[in-house]
């Protein structure tokens, strides 16, 4: 979805978006039932993410067996060439990395930005052209993906920096 902006090589070099610790699992995708049953089908652990108000919609996340909260824990999607799903497969959070849908700190649903070391969006330039892509041709969608999964609207997140207001005019 952003290929114009980054790169498939520069985000398989990168993959800064595909490790976590277990403090920051709550960065994982959410899943949609239907991708769900597809990775349980493919032996991908998986488990149900807490629900929040407002969201009704059954959600799962990738799995992390390590219980030590600063133990590096790669994606089990990552493969040596990047992510083992095609793109037309993969959750719709990667796809739009470094984007997120997340509220705002007012609670307003919004488009954010990730500000702490994507390389992609390092160069002023580049993250000037993403927000505008966000904010213009890729809203339709993020909009359509919102309505229909709201669960993947995240709690506010100091790493980030609100571009827009999601359901703005």
């Amino acid at each position: 979805m952003l290929t114009e902006f980054i790169s498939a090589e520069q985000c398989a070099n990168c993959r800064l978006c595909c490790n976590f610790h277990r403090s920051s699992a709550w960065e994982s995708p959410s899943l949609h039932p239907e991708l769900a049953d597809r990775l349980r089908q493919r032996g991908i652990p998986l488990k149900k993410r807490e629900e929040r108000p407002g969201c009704a919609a059954e959600t799962f996340e990738l799995h992390f067996h390590s219980q030590n909260p600063e133990e590096p824990a790669l994606c089990p999607l990552l493969g040596s060439e990047g992510c083992i799903l095609p793109r037309k497969e993969r959750p719709f959070e990667c796809l739009i990395w470094p984007l997120r849908l997340m509220f705002s700190s007012e609670g307003i649903p919004s488009i954010a930005l990730y500000n702490a070391g994507c390389p992609a969006v390092l160069l002023p330039k580049d993250r000037e052209k993403l927000i505008q892509f966000a904010a213009g041709p890729l809203l339709p969608t993020l909009r359509r993906y919102a309505a229909s999964f709201p669960s993947v609207i995240r709690p506010f997140h100091p790493n980030y920096t609100i571009i827009g207001e999601l359901n703005s005019k």
